[in-house]
């Protein structure tokens, strides 16, 4: 019983400590907070460029089969003409294709025709010019302007209806408070699919007025 005891608590240390080892180089958009309300948070984020895709499934379809797409794109399904650099010993040689680092987070959102759009922040180093091309014709690139946010919060997973009831909580405290919803909102996931459920990250945000 003691040797069971003690491996559990090792293989829980492992698991947290590897979740917070893993989100902690990942980059993600860079934004200014503005101010912290009661229940959320104003930022100010800087532009940046996602890889997205539109679907008509639901969420956790949209989430889970899109998702492997997107990540094949990063992982290297792309067509890159990058120019490997000089090593030891001497080759000069041409990519075919662009492992791009991992980024966060991962965004769902519902168009107006009620498609859901899952996208990944690109990292901040590409432009639209210098990212490499998708071999997958449904992967779209697009540039995000700088906007003001309001952020909630929340761990655990994000289920569908959990990031549901985040956006009506949200939407009650921008209402409480007379802001202004500009567009759709946004549900944004942080962590790899296996990150100890109390240390996921997850948000809910909205442009705002």
């Amino acid at each position: 019983m003691n040797t069971f005891l003690i491996i559990l608590a090792i293989a829980l240390i492992v698991w947290i400590t590897g979740t917070l080892i893993v989100v902690r180089w990942i980059e993600e958009p860079v934004y200014i907070l503005v101010e912290k309300r009661d229940g959320y948070e104003i930022r100010e984020y800087s532009w940046y460029i996602v890889a997205e895709i539109e679907v008509e499934w639901d969420m956790r379809t949209a989430m889970n089969n899109w998702f492997r797409q997107l990540a094949r794109y990063i992982f290297g399904g792309n067509t890159s003409q990058t120019a490997i650099k000089m090593t030891v010993p001497v080759m000069d040689t041409t990519k075919t294709s662009e492992s791009i680092a991992m980024t966060a987070p991962v965004m769902d959102t519902v168009s107006s025709s009620g498609k859901h759009i899952v996208a990944f922040t690109m990292q901040s180093s590409y432009t639209l010019e210098t990212l490499p091309k998708s071999n997958n014709a449904n992967i779209r690139f697009r540039s995000v302007d700088k906007s003001r946010r309001a952020v909630l919060e929340y761990s655990w997973y994000a289920t569908e209806s959990r990031v549901a009831a985040k956006k009506k909580l949200l939407e009650e405290f921008l209402i409480r408070d007379k802001y202004t919803i500009k567009w759709e909102m946004i549900s944004a996931q942080y962590n790899p699919p296996f990150s100890f459920p109390s240390l996921r990250r997850n948000e809910v945000m909205v442009d705002i007025e």
